[in-house]
């Protein structure tokens, strides 16, 4: 297996028909954007061809993998799955719509502080155009989109809006946000459609606002058989031992067969591949039986983890993991200002003056969630995970309700000088 490919196959695991929502008439600046910014991906079947920069890309989204696991998973002692891809691709597409210390926050939370906007989206646009085209017999779907709200006249800049069709293949539509039930329907038919029904919906009644300006989303839809599959009647009832200790029955899938496997003093990894031998899923446990996981979940950084892999070597081995499922909806708010993106959510901080044509509409994150599943059984592997994100104005107007006892003072506007001052206190 070639290591780069299988590094993206960890990541995975652990266009637009108009920029403007009020005419279907594209303006002479956007037309111009639009030709300057014509990005084309080479396509690349079978491989990934990655350049030196983006190799080493690689290495830093995976540590943002990692560190957005450790993030998500701090709470929560159930079986649970994210896709730090999926969330990933949602934090490029607003990468490039900000500026400022968004930018700069977002950039640093992916690893990416010296590479430019063209390089990340480069750097998306070529696993987006690529991976799927690795194994034929491997479903890999990536997709994005786009939804603006033209009930308040929002319109993405031509060049936000060529980037998206170029680089993410985004399809973006104009909606109005005021039909609330209509645009959550929109959005989870695309969810349900993307993922071939593994998540049927992502967004609930009262996520979305009409004074929300646009929502971006992004799916990861993923279905490969074992290379070397499990037969089912080697599948008993055996004890797994919880975090806290207790033996449960779990229905626990057995094999003897050669795979890439490395062991320390600190973790065991093996290496189990999928059809062609282009992907793989990496099972890691900690060595010490008594070692909690997240022990090792807290040590392991993309440095060590390209160790583990680099240094595995081929072994006969005796394989016993459960058959397993997991669905997981997390907010991604509080994890990713844990690692540092702040300004974004922030109504009064935030920098989108890249995303929308009309500077009066300026934008924060309001929501950004999660839904990611998994099920994993003798015959293979199935995984879907849907990122959404909502912007909305952060012009609120602010709100003085004198309803409680309160001062006034009749001034001159030029000295501020006093005349009168009183209060009334409804007595």
């Amino acid at each position: 297996m070639k290591k780069n490919i299988w590094i993206i196959a960890g990541i995975i695991f652990c266009v637009v028909f108009g920029a403007s929502c009020s005419s279907d008439e594209v303006s002479d600046e956007q037309q111009k954007d639009k030709e300057i910014n014509n990005v084309v991906i080479e396509q690349t079947p079978g491989e990934i061809v990655l350049t030196e920069n983006q190799v080493k890309m690689v290495d830093d989204n995976n540590q943002f993998a990692l560190n957005l696991m450790r993030e998500t998973s701090k709470e929560t002692t159930k079986n649970m799955v994210i896709s730090p891809l999926s969330v990933a691709y949602m934090l490029g597409m607003l990468n490039d719509g900000a500026d400022g210390t968004t930018r700069q926050e977002i950039a640093h939370a992916l690893g990416f502080d010296k590479y430019d906007t063209k390089s990340i989206n480069g750097f998306f646009g070529n696993l987006m155009t690529n991976a799927p085209l690795l194994d034929k017999q491997v479903e890999l779907g990536i997709a994005n989109a786009l939804l603006s709200n033209k009930s308040i006249g929002a319109e993405f800049k031509g060049q936000f809006a060529a980037n998206m069709k170029g680089y993410y293949q985004a399809d973006a539509e104009c909606m109005d946000f005021s039909q609330t039930d209509k645009v959550i329907g929109h959005v989870n038919e695309w969810c349900n459609k993307t993922t071939k029904g593994m998540i049927p919906e992502i967004l609930k009644q009262g996520e979305i606002s009409p004074s929300d300006a646009v929502i971006l989303l992004n799916s990861v839809y993923f279905k490969a058989q074992w290379y070397y599959g499990f037969e089912e009647e080697f599948t008993t009832q055996q004890d797994f031992t919880t975090a806290d200790g207790t033996k449960v029955k779990v229905p626990m899938m057995a094999k003897v067969t050669p795979l890439d496997y490395y062991g320390d003093e600190s973790v065991l990894a093996v290496r189990l591949p999928y059809r062609d031998d282009k992907f793989c899923m990496m099972l890691l446990l900690p060595t010490a039986e008594t070692t909690p996981l997240n022990e090792l979940l807290n040590v392991l950084t993309a440095e060590r983890w390209k160790a583990i892999a680099d240094n595995m070597q081929p072994q006969n081995l005796i394989l016993n993991m459960p058959r397993f499922n997991a669905s997981t909806e997390q907010d991604m708010t509080l994890p990713l200002k844990a690692l540092g993106i702040k300004a974004a959510f922030s109504p009064s901080d935030a920098n989108f003056f890249g995303m929308l044509d009309n500077p009066a509409i300026p934008l924060f994150i309001s929501m950004m969630k999660q839904k990611s599943r998994i099920e994993v059984d003798e015959k293979g592997t199935m995984a879907s995970a849907v990122t959404v994100s909502s912007a909305t104005t952060g012009s609120k107007p602010a709100e003085f309700l004198a309803n409680r006892p309160f001062l006034f003072a009749i001034t001159e506007m030029n000295s501020n000088i006093i005349f009168f001052i009183g209060k009334v206190t409804g007595e």
